[in-house]
């Protein structure tokens, strides 16, 4: 106004026309160059005051972002080492919220505050450049926010934070690991944006600049006259204040560069933990993408290189089976629906234990057990990406099956011992060296070149294999029974098991007798620790003072009577049956002395099939009239005149069912339909192997293997002879005669 006062002044003075005509357009264009030159100072001195706030303001995204990842490893520290982590927790929501008003207010421009203090209105980013770096920092901050509210909401809401166990290891964990590697991009990110905002900021003062200095020189040029001291002087005064302003920019500049070279640092000591970590790390995308950044154990544990970029699902699919795979790709579409909770997700996952295969370069494959855990990284309402932990857990799996194969020895040992104690060595020994003979004759059966070889009628050569292992393993039974050792008893019932299944198929071949072999080795493996347990539990004997020697053989025969009632009663109980077992122990003692072991087993199998099939229930004997306890006895055979001697067991049950045994010798094939055979002949057939009269098989009966035994060691092998006697209803008497052992001469 003072200028405008004092041209009019002037003008006043002036009287010439061509003066005023000359003048006046001087006058108007300089006072107009004035106003513009003052009006694009004004324009440069507020924009430069922006550019001063701006680029002050875009510098604090970094700063932010460090106290964010500061405070996050504070509060890890803290909660790890069990102290207060209020104040880092109030420190990571201040930074929070002051990062989060800064990246809005440039994408939607509000007002801010300068780093000076000042409040001023940020516009939004407009610049193609600027807002390309702004959209590369939104995406980072969103997924840098997610952590920080993620461990500000686990402090509780509107409360001080004191209880350090109140945080989740594995969230804060995932967190600081998260926040730590994407500060890095966001730094980088911020440097960009402002040399962006400093290089846009330059750019537009110049060009106001040389706006101004046009018209400045316009009205110098037309006023020479005027003066224009106070134009110069306002121009200094604003060229100086845009010096201080791009000093300024400058110094935060550097700052900027600094925090740069401290975040480079940082970046590769997190690149060196990453290289170090015994642990495969990645982010993996819902086409299980890998991501740019995994750890170096990674590559060991899959045994790949340049893993970045590569797929997760056809690395997997390479080494798992079809069926498994299939059951991973389904798990990783339910990993990445956001709609299913992550603890029921985490819950089902298939790979915490997979059995994998690598090639060997040496040949074959190489086994090992890898854990797979998953962590989802949210975005907004969806699942971004997975956070993948992979760990070779082979040596774990290995130690924790030796540890259940060592629990299982010693249950097994133990209950072997347990089973054992109330036997006598003698009995022991015997026992073992029966099972030997048994087991080697099961050997001799299965013996692999006489697989091999060509013969005729293969299907029946395999049966007569099977049948030989049939009988060994019931005798092997039947003697277990005798002396109670019921682990025995019950892992030769299971053995039998497995060859009446083989027996019932229809075609054989040599890979069907493999579950057979399988099942002798074990039984060799029993019988050496009962062996070993058995030395040992004579040792505790002999310091108990319990002599150990072994008896003579008298003292056996006797205890073979004692022993065969202890079975008798033992199986009645068992059946439910009731008993008075009367037994000639002088027969026993004659007969058994010069074959002991023979005598005994015929006699295990006659007392197990009278108590089995012959024998009623006590309820049904009272329906029949008869006594309820049932009589069985066993009493010795006359000599023959051939010099057979032998003994008979005789039981009052409910006899052979001639007509049960005709069924089922016809559904067996054994007679032909429409012919019938006299009693004495269809009485025979229960010799017949796997010939049964029973409904179904148990412990005790029904597989048809016991006669079949008794008719292959007395008659088949030894040339001995068995009758049976029976009355339905009352009674059935089964009677052996063996020849007797020619003496040696002594000399």
């Amino acid at each position: 106004m003072k200028f405008i006062k004092f041209l009019s002044e002037r003008l006043k003075a002036l009287k010439s026309p061509w003066i005023l005509g000359f003048y006046i357009p001087c006058a108007v264009l300089a006072t107009a160059s004035i106003v513009g030159t003052l009006h694009y100072t004004g324009i440069i001195n507020k924009s430069l005051s922006t550019a001063q706030g701006t680029t002050g303001v875009a510098s604090r995204i970094s700063s932010l972002g460090e106290q964010i990842t500061k405070s996050v490893l504070l509060i890890e520290k803290a909660v790890r080492d069990e102290q207060p982590v209020s104040k880092p927790v109030y420190e990571l929501q201040v930074a929070a919220d002051r990062l989060d008003q800064i990246i809005n207010a440039f994408n939607e421009g509000s007002e801010t505050v300068a780093p000076d203090g000042m409040r001023f209105m940020l516009e939004a980013v407009s610049d193609e450049a600027n807002m390309a770096v702004l959209q590369e920092m939104n995406v980072i901050w969103v997924g840098i926010k997610t952590r920080a509210d993620a461990v500000v909401l686990a402090s509780g809401p509107k409360k001080a934070v004191t209880d350090a166990m109140s945080f989740d290891q594995k969230t804060l964990s995932e967190a600081a690991s998260f926040v730590a590697a994407q500060q890095t991009r966001l730094a980088e990110s911020s440097l960009a944006f402002s040399r962006n905002l400093e290089k846009q900021f330059t750019t537009r003062a110049l060009q106001l600049e040389f706006y101004r200095n046009t018209l400045t020189i316009s009205g110098v040029v037309s006023l020479l006259a005027l003066p224009a001291v106070f134009i110069v002087n306002r121009a200094r005064r604003a060229r100086n204040a845009a010096n201080r302003l791009a000093a300024e920019l400058s110094i935060n500049q550097g700052e900027l560069e600094t925090k740069s070279r401290a975040l480079a640092v940082a970046k590769v000591e997190t690149d060196r933990i990453m290289e170090t970590i015994q642990e495969g790390l990645m982010l993996v995308d819902a086409q299980g993408v890998i991501g740019a950044q995994h750890s170096r154990e990674l590559e060991v544990i899959l045994r790949s290189d340049n893993l970045s970029g590569a797929n997760l699902l056809h690395i997997l699919q390479r080494l798992l089976s079809e069926k498994m795979y299939k059951t991973t790709k389904d798990y990783f579409e339910l990993l990445f629906d956001a709609r299913r909770k992550e603890k029921a997700v985490i819950k089902v996952n298939p790979l915490s234990d997979i059995e994998v295969s690598f090639a060997n370069p040496e040949g074959g494959f190489i086994h090992r057990h890898l854990g797979f855990s998953f962590r989802r990284i949210i975005e907004g309402d969806k699942v971004d990406r997975v956070f993948v932990a992979v760990r070779d857990i082979t040596g774990q799996v290995e130690l924790e099956k030796r540890l259940r194969d060592a629990e299982k020895l010693k249950e097994r040992q133990l209950e072997i011992l347990l089973g054992i104690v109330h036997a006598s060595s003698e009995d022991l020994v015997g026992f073992t060296e029966l099972a030997e003979r048994e087991l080697n004759a099961i050997n001799a059966a299965l013996r692999a070149e006489d697989f091999a070889s060509p013969v005729p009628d293969r299907q029946k050569h395999l049966h007569e294999r099977l049948m030989v292992v049939f009988r060994s393993i019931h005798n092997i039974k039947g003697n277990a029974s005798f002396l109670r050792l019921e682990y025995f008893q019950k892992a030769a019932d299971a053995f039998e098991t497995k060859v009446s299944e083989l027996l019932q198929r229809p075609i054989l071949g040599g890979d069907d007798f493999l579950s057979i072999v399988v099942a002798q080795a074990n039984l060799r493996t029993d019988l050496s620790d009962l062996l070993e347990l058995q030395g040992k539990l004579t040792g505790l004997r002999s310091q108990g003072g319990v002599s150990t020697v072994s008896a003579s053989p008298a003292v056996n025969q006797e205890g073979m009577s004692e022993g065969l009632r202890k079975l008798a009663q033992q199986l009645a109980s068992e059946l439910g049956k009731e008993i008075d077992f009367q037994v000639d122990a002088h027969a026993v003692q004659a007969v058994a002395a010069f074959r002991c072991d023979l005598v005994r087993d015929i006699l295990i199998q006659l007392i197990r099939n009278s108590l089995a099939h012959g024998i009623e229930l006590p309820t049904e004997r009272e329906a029949a009239g008869k006594p309820r306890v049932a009589r069985l006895w066993l009493r010795a055979a006359p000599r023959r005149d051939d010099g057979l001697v032998g003994l008979a067991l005789r039981d009052d049950g409910r006899g052979l069912d001639i007509k049960r045994i005709r069924e089922r010798a016809r559904s067996a094939g054994l007679i032909t339909e429409g012919i019938d055979l006299p009693a004495g002949e269809l009485a025979r057939l229960i010799f017949s192997a796997g010939f049964s009269t029973a409904e179904k098989a148990d412990l005790n009966a029904g597989r048809g293997v016991g006669l079949d035994l008794l008719k292959t060691r007395v008659v088949d092998e030894i040339g001995g002879e068995i009758e049976v006697t029976t009355s339905a209803g009352r009674f059935c008497e089964f009677t052996f005669h063996l020849p007797e052992i020619p003496e040696l001469s002594v000399v």
